[in-house]
């Protein structure tokens, strides 16, 4: 189980850093990806915190990293479409999605203060982006 914290917790961290090393952004939609980025990046502490924690994670907690780790690799791809897909698709595409990730991101502490974990955030993160 120590071995899937480490694992899980290392593949979300690069996962967050395969986001940041996306830079350039079609102008349409540039303001919208960047904060979309930059939020994304604050959640490489939380899951270095994971990492360095010496208590075990339940096994809940794993399946919803895991899951997270699923929604993330969305949110890269969409973020990669946006540094280098077609600029007519990429505004009808993002349009829905991007509404649907700011959403989740918009709630990113209201889960937290009321479980007082990181399950619920997880849970309504990993329910939006897949």
């Amino acid at each position: 189980m120590e071995d899937d914290k480490a694992a899980l917790s290392r593949k979300l961290i690069d996962i967050v850093s395969e986001i940041s090393a996306i830079s350039e952004y079609r102008s349409t939609v540039k303001k919208q990806y960047t904060n979309l980025a930059r939020r994304l990046k604050l959640l490489t502490p939380m899951f270095e915190e994971i990492r360095d924690s010496k208590d075990p994670l339940p096994e809940d907690s794993i399946r919803a990293l895991a899951s997270l780790a699923s929604a993330l690799e969305s949110a890269k791809e969409l973020l990669r479409f946006g540094s280098e897909g077609s600029k007519i698709y990429l505004v009808e595409f993002s349009c829905g999605r991007l509404c649907a990730y700011a959403s989740a991101l918009l709630f990113f502490f209201y889960p937290l203060l009321l479980t007082g974990g990181i399950i619920g955030f997880i849970c309504l993160f990993t329910e939006v982006f897949n």
